[in-house]
């Protein structure tokens, strides 16, 4: 089995042990739902890469075949500007981009369909939510950028 292989495994079975109170430990106090679900999903499927903060150094960052990003720096590295559409394109993961080559990064897009495959209002109302929890997982990572 490749390294690349046993790490997305590694990632998948860390992910599906994640305790929730880590979830409750992180999350702060906001009035913005969206800004909240999306901490929330950066806690629960992202922190164990790239760290509560951001910054790239999660619980199993060591055993990745590459390093995860520093995602604190998204903004400066792109002339300051948050690019947003690359973003929510590298989480979605759907959507196949050869000419970046391999990709290392679960594919989010499936599993969030995959988490609303029970829903009873079908496939367009779960399409509907994976766009809704990107969206928010993206706006949460906007707001921890360093300037």
């Amino acid at each position: 089995m490749s390294k690349l292989i046993m790490s997305r495994i590694l990632v998948m079975a860390f992910l599906a042990s994640f305790p929730s109170a880590l979830v409750n430990s992180v999350a702060k106090a906001d009035n913005s739902q969206s800004e909240e679900s999306g901490r929330t999903d950066f806690v629960t499927y992202c922190a164990a890469c790239h760290g509560v903060e951001g910054k790239g150094d999660g619980t199993i960052a060591e055993f990745l075949t590459i390093t995860a990003t520093d995602l604190t720096q998204l903004s400066k590295k792109n002339a300051g500007i948050f690019p947003r559409e690359r973003a929510i394109g590298v989480i979605d993961g759907r959507e196949e981009v050869k000419v970046h080559g391999p990709r290392d990064m679960p594919v989010w897009g499936d599993w969030f369909e995959f988490e609303e495959g029970s829903s009873i209002n079908g496939k367009g109302a779960e399409e509907k939510v994976v766009r809704e929890r990107i969206n928010a997982l993206v706006d949460y990572i906007e707001t921890i950028q360093e300037k």
